[in-house]
């Protein structure tokens, strides 16, 4: 059975699991990655973990729409680019989380995943074209995974030197 809904011909399961199968995903980038949070600043690995669970729970998304939608596709750079945004409020919500409602961030990990899980969903569902490109998808996507690898690390890496080093003034004499 399908659905037509405007030029877009897709399953009825397809929004639902994609918004589930991102949420899962984005929960298990963020967990492991805010473990880093005991050795990296809230200020570097919050944003961080928020932009690469973005990342990688749009690209679930936009494959789970690829697959259940046939005869279009999903732009990856928008759908990317509009989760990213979302992340980046995501992360500003996690900080006033921490800041005004004190307790464990870990019980900040459902509601922030959930929230990735639904951005990613409705940009894959919002920035659908029509046609299969589904070569250049998975190259595309390949891609994404490798630039925000290189991001993400250098990001690390840079915010905390850049935060020790000016934490650090050298030896007291």
């Amino acid at each position: 059975m399908t659905i037509t809904t405007g030029s877009d011909t897709t399953s009825p399961a397809a929004g639902p699991l994609s918004w589930v199968l991102a949420s899962i995903v984005a929960f298990i980038v963020i967990l492991p990655l805010l473990v880093l949070g005991l050795a990296v600043p809230p200020q570097v690995i919050v944003p961080v973990t928020a932009v690469a669970a973005g990342l990688v729970a749009s690209l679930v998304t936009c494959w789970v729409r690829n697959v259940f939608t046939p005869g279009s596709s999903t732009r990856l750079l928008a759908a990317v680019g509009a989760t990213t945004v979302g992340a980046l409020v995501v992360a500003v919500g996690m900080f006033l989380g921490m800041v005004f409602l004190p307790g464990p961030l870990i019980l900040q990990i459902p509601p922030a995943a959930l929230a990735l899980g639904g951005i990613a969903a409705w940009a894959a569902w919002r920035f659908r074209i029509p046609g299969r490109h589904l070569v250049r998808d998975a190259l595309l996507s390949l891609g994404l995974l490798a630039a925000g690898a290189v991001v993400i690390t250098g990001a690390l890496y840079g915010g905390c030197m850049i935060i020790a080093c000016s934490a650090y003034s050298g030896p007291v004499e």
